[in-house]
């Protein structure tokens, strides 16, 4: 038992060594401006498993490449895991301000925004240690509100508990937002110009067109070669499935 394990320590610090290996390649690649051959070499190291950091990289590289729909795409990825990275958030909304399509978002109330913006703060792992952290203070304030003997430094322990415990609540409830999100891809980006119809069918009506790096949510998923799209400006309406991206 004692051999197993420390083979696969060795054989996990190996792998690990030959990913930071390729992504160091892939890296230098970008830094010459080889921008296809990192692009090439990020995607190989995305097939071993998400990375925020890997997506960002591989989006600055199809952003150099002029390829702006799989910049936005790899942004969004990026984004989804690391939702309060400021730099992945800002070459996202400079790879946006390139598109064609311009979808104003004019139902969201101010209040859901700032909601959104807050829960988006952290990721899942940042809302748990968050919320573990606050469980671990709260503990502590509670042992000082038993066995201290001033009133005033019992009651001040009690209300900070109290606020401390409706953090844990609220931390665990935005960990599960973003864990949701991440289970839950409705979103995709157009990668294609494409016309989006009244029925999932070639002949129905065209009722708007869509092109490449616009982000649309699916609402209708049962078909297997057309998907209903829904806009943030309410607009719906149906296009084939070869045309997005699931981010």
């Amino acid at each position: 038992m004692k051999r197993l394990f420390v083979l696969s320590c060795f054989l996990c610090a190996a792998l690990s060594a030959v990913l930071a290996q390729s992504k160091s390649e892939a890296d230098s690649a970008y830094q010459k401006g080889k921008y296809e051959e990192a692009a090439q070499m990020y995607e190989q190291l995305l097939t071993k498993g998400e990375n925020a950091y890997l997506y960002y990289n591989l989006g600055n590289a199809y952003y150099r490449m002029h390829d702006i729909a799989h910049a936005v795409l790899n942004y969004e990825r990026a984004a989804l895991l690391e939702p309060g990275n400021s730099d992945i958030r800002f070459n996202l909304a400079l790879a946006r301000s390139k598109t064609e399509d311009k979808v104003a978002d004019t139902d969201q109330f101010f209040i859901f925004y700032w909601f959104h913006s807050l829960v988006n703060a952290h990721n899942v792992d940042g809302w748990a240690r968050l919320a573990l952290m606050a469980f671990a203070l709260m503990l502590v304030l509670l042992c000082i509100a038993f066995f201290a003997r001033k009133p005033l430094f019992r009651r001040v322990s009690m209300y900070m508990s109290v606020a401390l415990f409706v953090c844990v609540m609220l931390f665990n409830v935005f960990a599960l937002i973003q864990r949701n999100e991440l289970l839950n891809r409705t979103r995709a980006v157009i990668m294609q110009t494409v016309p989006v119809k009244s029925t999932p069918d070639n002949s129905g009506n065209t009722l708007f067109t869509l092109h490449p790096g616009t982000k649309v949510e699916v609402s209708d998923n049962s078909m297997s070669k057309w998907k209903e799209i829904s806009l943030p400006d309410g607009k719906k309406g149906w296009l084939l499935k070869s045309a997005i991206e699931l981010i």
